[in-house]
């Protein structure tokens, strides 16, 4: 992943106790066994894809960016507008 993610913090702080308890794991991130520390990181690192996926989901960003780039080329071509009508000195720029 290239954010760096704070594995032990959503471990502590996130997972419930009941769920630690009931599963019989350790409350503390690195009192848990390589393989059970691995399940999380690997658990963690997917949902935080899916979601990226899910909230940037690419046709809309494509469509965010097409909106974006003529939402620009309207402002520039009103401020270049607005600029020929209303010539400006110095001192007011």
């Amino acid at each position: 992943m290239n954010k760096t993610i704070n594995y032990q913090r959503i471990y502590e702080e996130e997972v419930s106790a009941q769920v630690k308890d009931s599963s019989e794991r350790s409350d503390r991130f690195f009192e848990l066994g390589h393989n059970d520390r691995l399940l999380i990181e690997e658990l963690i690192d997917a949902g935080y894809r899916q979601a990226l996926e899910d909230a940037l989901d690419p046709e809309v960003m494509a469509e965010t960016v097409s909106y974006a780039q003529e939402m620009g080329n309207q402002l520039l071509y009103f401020a270049e507008m607005l600029g020929k009508s209303f010539p400006t000195t110095g001192e007011d720029q």
